[in-house]
């Protein structure tokens, strides 16, 4: 099977919303509602998903996030948190919801409680058009000691080749942008992110000869997370994803802010 009817096939599961949900119960919160504001936890520095563009948060979870804050009757208010400080921060109550491209794993649902998934995603290698038939084979094509493959640390692609590339060379980055600059620049031969992300910057890039291996090399889900007492914000988020799925908007603005998407959902 080739890239093309692989990720054929794994995009047909990409929107994994359930059906129709009922309406928000009167049922009240354990947790205490202190204002009318939405505090959402965001980390900016993961586009397409959340980025700033000329001081503005963008992306695909700021949209969906103005979205929610329209649909609960609040007004919202952007957190900017490193990756790291989400959970805590939700736990404390500095935040009442993480939107930011949050991956449901069992070690996270032990603290919080997710949303419904509403994407379903996988990492992904970046590389340069003239080698992109030397990587054809995902993540079988990585494993070379010779091949030099960039990670941002602390993510899902880093840890994915931290066990899998143990003797290899891995490079990390602090950021997405840095390890994109230096595929650019030829001191890495792969860059292995997020679909979304690598898909972004495939589109960016590709004048400059960049191109996303569309073979995923994990199957993952993303979801928001809030906290377990808090039942009546998770209820209304759900409500709020399936009234994107019934309407329509949810897969328009996944393909407005995800390049490559519109095309794959034609075929």
């Amino acid at each position: 099977m080739n890239n093309s009817a692989v990720f054929s096939v794994f995009v047909t599961c990409f929107l994994l919303l359930s059906g129709c949900s009922q309406l928000a119960t009167d049922s009240k919160s354990s947790a205490k509602p202190s204002t009318r504001i939405l505090k959402v936890g965001i980390s900016t520095n993961s586009p397409p998903m959340a980025f700033r563009s000329k001081g503005e948060i963008v992306g695909l979870e700021a949209e969906l996030a103005r979205g929610l804050a329209d649909f609960s009757g609040k007004q919202l208010k952007f957190i900017p948190l490193k990756w790291q400080d989400q959970i805590p921060s939700l736990l404390t109550g500095k935040t009442d919801i993480i939107m930011s491209a949050m991956t449901m794993t069992r070690a996270r649902q032990y603290r919080i409680d997710f949303c419904k998934p509403y994407m379903a995603t996988g990492q992904i290698s970046l590389v340069h058009r003239s080698q992109a038939n030397k990587f054809s084979n995902g993540l079988a094509s990585l494993l070379n000691q010779t091949v030099k493959v960039g990670t941002v640390k602390g993510t899902t692609g880093d840890l994915l080749i931290e066990k899998n590339k143990a003797k290899g060379k891995r490079h990390q980055f602090i950021s997405s942008r840095k390890a994109v600059q230096s595929l650019l620049d030829h001191d890495i031969d792969a860059f292995v992110y997020d679909l979304p992300g690598n898909l972004y910057y495939g589109s960016i890039y590709a004048e400059k000869g960049l191109v996303p291996i569309l073979q995923p090399m994990t199957r993952e889900q993303i979801a928001w997370a809030v906290r377990k007492e808090d039942t009546r914000l998770l209820q209304t988020a759900n409500n709020f994803l399936a009234t994107c799925q019934q309407n329509g908007s949810l897969k328009k603005m996944i393909e407005h802010w995800v390049p490559f998407y519109k095309n794959l959902y034609n075929r």
